[in-house]
């Protein structure tokens, strides 16, 4: 395995290390949002099919209140505020643009929210009730990628893997979302991700955190060494600083040693990755058969008035959690959902909370591209900085003249997009555009082949 000159745990090759701008909302602790007058959900906001709705216009429901069925492959949707149902509509969407939702608007006469007693046999549920419950509760997985974590388990179980390596490095500059969750509840997602291996079956959990986050490896630790049912053991293991620390692959050597091949997921190895905001769910959708509600992001950079940790109802206005957050400065002039390396830019703030984010990054400053960019160099800094070993260079330089189908063998196709070539390139060349083109054009070609 190797480590750094210091024995913290990291991955093999590449990686950055950007500037973390946390220090604004570190030491910031959770607050809650003010109750939204309305709340609007895309019935598609995971990966897999849309929710469809279980609930009619003009109904009244209750926080909590399932509205919307999960179907085969996707989760359903719970009522975050207590109110009456709207007709669905096709509504502003962060990352597509618009999409088909279901809004609430609050009315008191819904009556209060749905309670969510304990069931005291949470520890030692069936396989199947489990497994029933996390899918029930809506829960995805909350790192960004949306997948949902009830086939995420199905997948792990099946492909028979041993070890749970929950990511909780959160490497992303300006994000510290998980940081404050690990605080917050370090016990909760210590049985979370217990619970989570049980259902996997997985025999050990390892939980990797960034060593610039002390506090969240002390209390992670503790409620480790705390933990009452021991047949499965956690270890929590300190990691380099080192962008990007928290993507699957990179975590999983770090923590593990063990490599994941090519275009393959961590199961290929026998390991699971889940994010600790996802066992936090996960905890109380067993325990309390509480679904996904709320949504914690940060809300920072340099263009915010007051940077926060925020707990708000999915479905909010992100025009209300900036507004609860000081609102925008006049110089601001980008804002990216999630982290600024991996992000998605956001044209309007007219937009829901998703299940998938767990930022909001306002910028100020010129931003990449508006001075163009230069030829490349040949340099080589992107094939140092890249943490799979691919050819950033070559694929951009071929995409330039039109060739899209040629950049399969330096490495488009296994790309995640994070962001290391760009950082670093000399010349501001958009690496990771490059990388999308090419991706995009060799799937449509090999589509066609299938098709023909």
């Amino acid at each position: 395995m190797t480590h750094s000159s210091s024995s913290l745990h990291t991955f093999g090759r590449g990686g950055i290390h950007p500037g973390p701008h946390k220090e604004a909302t570190a030491s910031r602790e959770i607050e809650d949002l003010p109750a939204p007058s309305e709340v609007v959900l895309p019935l598609l906001q995971h990966l897999g099919e849309p929710a469809e709705p279980c609930v009619k216009k003009g109904e009244m429901v209750r926080r909590g209140q399932k509205i919307a069925e999960g179907g085969k492959t996707g989760v359903p949707l719970h009522a975050p505020i207590s109110g009456k149902v709207k007709p669905v509509d096709k509504r502003p969407h962060p990352t597509m643009a618009i999409a088909p939702s279901m809004a609430i608007g609050a009315n008191a006469e819904a009556g209060p929210e749905l309670e969510f007693p304990e069931d005291p046999e949470w520890r030692n549920l069936p396989l199947e009730e489990a497994l029933s419950r996390v899918r029930e509760a809506g829960i995805v997985g909350l790192g960004g990628a949306a997948f949902p974590t009830w086939r995420k388990l199905e997948f792990a179980r099946a492909a028979k893997v041993d070890l749970l390596v929950m990511n909780g490095a959160e490497c992303e500059p300006y994000l510290t979302s998980d940081y404050r969750v690990m605080l917050a509840w370090p016990t909760e997602i210590v049985e979370g991700s217990v619970l989570i291996a049980k259902i996997a079956g997985a025999k050990k959990v390892q939980i990797g955190v960034e060593s610039d986050k002390p506090d969240a490896i002390e209390a992670t630790t503790k409620a480790a060494a705390a933990l009452t049912q021991r047949e499965i053991p956690v270890e929590v293991v300190p990691c380099e600083a080192r962008y990007p620390q928290g993507a699957e692959k990179q975590l999983v050597f770090a923590v593990s040693g063990r490599t994941v091949p090519a275009r393959q997921l961590p199961s290929a190895v026998g390991v699971l990755v889940q994010n600790v905001a996802t066992a936090h769910a996960v905890y109380e959708a067993l325990r309390f058969r509480k679904p996904l509600l709320d949504r914690i992001l940060t809300v920072t950079g340099p263009g915010i008035v007051q940077p926060r940790n925020v707990r708000a109802p999915l479905g909010a206005s992100l025009a209300d959690i900036v507004e609860f957050c000081g609102g925008i400065k006049p110089e601001t002039n980008r804002m990216v959902a999630g982290g600024p390396m991996m992000g998605r830019a956001l044209p309007r703030l007219d937009v829901p909370l998703i299940k998938g984010m767990n930022g909001l990054v306002m910028l100020t400053g010129r931003g990449p591209l508006e001075d163009g960019f230069g030829p490349c160099i040949r340099c080589g800094r992107c094939l140092d900085a890249c943490p799979l070993g691919l050819e950033p260079d070559q694929v951009s330089v071929r995409v330039e003249v039109g060739r899209t189908l040629d950049c399969e063998p330096h490495g488009a196709l296994d790309c995640y997009e994070c962001g290391c070539c760009s950082y670093v390139c000399p010349s501001s060349r958009p690496l990771v555009q490059f990388m999308q083109v090419a991706k995009s054009a060799l799937r449509r070609a090999a589509a066609t082949r299938s098709a023909s």
